[in-house]
This record gives structure tokens, sequence and C-alpha cells, in this order.
């Protein structure tokens, strides 16, 4: 079973850090792969874009893709400098956040799926699902969802 791959899922939250400690634990404690992917939401067609100037949904579909993949790269730089850990990949995506990473870890055949979970109040519970929630449903292999109640030492798993 061990070691695997563990697909590790980052964005540039604070909530999500105790998900990164938990995957680079995992990783370093049974000597599994840690790959990483941060996935930007494909933005949606605007009903008058074609009226908006075209260099102007050029730089800003840039303006995204370079803040991504600053984001990848700052959590990749605190996973090998802050936690002392490795990682073996990373990867940038760009579309439905919970598809790229169910997608991603069936094309690199990760045994875990790792994604942080955020709180949700009880309306917002009732009327949208979370990214955790949604990539534990679309996802054919293993998902912990860890989210900031790791910091008093209880990580969920779901």
């Amino acid at each position: 079973m061990f070691p695997m791959r563990i697909l590790m899922a980052v964005d540039g939250f604070k909530e999500t850090s105790w998900a990164v400690r938990a995957a680079v634990e995992s990783a370093s404690g049974t000597g599994s792969e840690l790959h990483v992917v941060h996935v930007v939401p494909a933005v949606p067609e605007l009903p008058y874009l074609h009226l908006a100037a075209k260099e102007r949904v050029e730089d800003f579909t840039e303006w995204r893709r370079i803040k991504g993949l600053e984001v990848l790269d700052k959590q990749v730089r605190r996973i090998r400098e802050d936690l002392g850990g490795t990682v073996a990949a990373s990867y940038y995506r760009e579309g439905k956040p919970d598809k790229q990473i169910a997608v991603l870890g069936e094309e690199i055949d990760a045994g875990l799926l790792i994604v942080g979970g955020l709180r949700q109040a009880p309306f917002e519970r009732i009327f949208a699902a979370n990214l955790a929630e949604n990539v534990l449903r679309r996802a054919d292999r293993p998902v912990l969802i860890v989210d900031d109640r790791g910091s008093r030492g209880l990580p969920i798993a779901r």
C-alpha cells in the first residue's frame, strides 16, 4: 500500500495550511511522493465579452495565470523550506477545481487526495457544497479533508 503518490490541492488561503502540513507529514511518514496542484477556476463567459477590448481580456487572463502560478510556487517553497518536505511534482491547472483535482489524481495514479476543508455557516452548507465535498463526490480514490480544527490536533478525515 505504501509508498504511494499523494496529491495535495493548494490555494492561497491560510485555512488550508493545516492540510498542507498533514500532506507533508503523511508523505514523509509513509515514504510517499507528494504532488501539489493549484487550480484556477475557469472564468465564465461574460455576456458582453465581445464588446470589451481584446487586449484587456487577454491581460486579465494572463494576470490570473500569473497569480495562480505565484500561489503554487509559494506553497511549494513553503513545503520545501518551512516544513522540510519534498515535492515530487507540481501542477497548474485551469478549469473546474473539483474536476481538475479528480482528473489529475487519476492521471498520476494518486493513492490519496488531500484537500483543505473550509468551515461553512449552516446556511452555506444547505445551499452550496464546498470544494472539499465536491472533490469527495467526484474522486474515485480516497480523499482526506483537513480543516483548521487540525490546529488542535483533530484533523478530520471524511
